[in-house]
């Protein structure tokens, strides 16, 4: 999860770096969507970026789905923290893989796990402004509602 931020936090520095050095050369052949702004990360530029990575990195078997147990290994971390701060004990991660789970095949597709993604985004972007800055980004100990 860190990780994921380090990355995610690195690359809006990156982008804010090329952007002030060759914004208008950038801004002549790209859509507006298309690259990270110094403003922040949109959710289509989110799901883009963290996708295919959190994906691969939740199919463990790499069989073009994620199961039950590979989600919960994953959140493993997360689980751990779920138990110790009340009694519904690793619960919250079953939920949260039913709830995605919307052809309840018992399996997260692609399509599931952006849904997942754009879900995490939403609980990012404290300001409910359809960007992630870096501060939100930054976030820690409550101030945004992260994780997986």
């Amino acid at each position: 999860m860190e990780t994921l931020r380090l990355m995610i936090v690195r690359t809006l520095i990156a982008a804010g770096a090329v952007m002030a050095l060759g914004g208008p050369a950038l801004a002549q052949n790209a859509p507006a969507k298309a690259a990270p702004t110094a403003a922040g990360m949109t959710l289509e530029q989110f799901q883009a970026k963290n996708g295919d990575k959190l994906f691969a990195r939740l199919d463990a078997n790499k069989d073009g789905k994620i199961s039950p147990d590979e989600f919960a290994a994953f959140r493993k971390q997360n689980a751990e923290v779920d138990a110790k701060a009340s009694g519904k004990a690793g619960k919250r991660g079953q939920r949260l893989f039913a709830r995605f789970d919307t052809d309840k095949d018992g399996s997260l597709s692609r399509t599931e796990a952006d849904a997942l993604l754009a879900w995490r985004f939403k609980r990012m972007d404290t300001n409910n402004d359809g960007v992630l800055t870096l501060e939100e980004l930054q976030a820690k100990g409550g101030k945004a509602k992260v994780g997986v």
